[in-house]
């Protein structure tokens, strides 16, 4: 019982010391082009047009897509690094669905859903409130 505790410890632990939501293992946000959700738009990237950043997997579905991405990484990157935003406001680290998304301020937020919950819903009630907090909060929880 005892190594199993320490198990969970230990996944639990090495499973927050990703600096973003999506690690070097997987592709980043679910392989979506992030290019495509500041068009509003949900499309996923392909191989053909793949690029490694600062430890993420990301795929595009343009080489236009690409070249935008590139000229100016930190204006497409997510808020939070993609982190689930009102998780963040509320000083958590979660993983998001990455087809819930809205543009705040021309930064990409995403967030979770889950059973009776939905990330998008509580951030809409008072976003601008939610953005202070989460700016505030996410310096002191974000991974390095």
């Amino acid at each position: 019982m005892m190594l199993l505790l320490f198990v969970a410890a230990s996944f639990s632990v090495s499973a927050q010391k990703s600096k973003y939501s999506s690690t070097a293992d997987e592709l980043a946000f679910d392989g979506n082009d992030l290019i495509a959700y500041h068009e509003n738009k949900v499309v996923k990237g392909s191989e053909e047009y793949k690029l490694e950043y600062d430890g993420l997997n990301l795929r595009f579905s343009s080489e236009e897509n690409l070249w935008t991405f590139k000229s100016n990484p930190n204006k497409y990157l997510p808020a939070y690094n993609g982190w689930c935003a009102t998780a963040v406001a509320n000083g958590k680290l979660y993983k998001p669905d990455y087809s819930h998304y809205k543009l705040q301020d021309g930064k990409l937020l995403f967030f979770e859903v889950r059973a009776f919950f939905n990330g998008k819903t509580a951030w809409n009630k008072d976003p601008e409130k939610h953005k202070l907090l989460a700016d505030d909060k996410f310096e002191s929880i974000k991974p390095d």
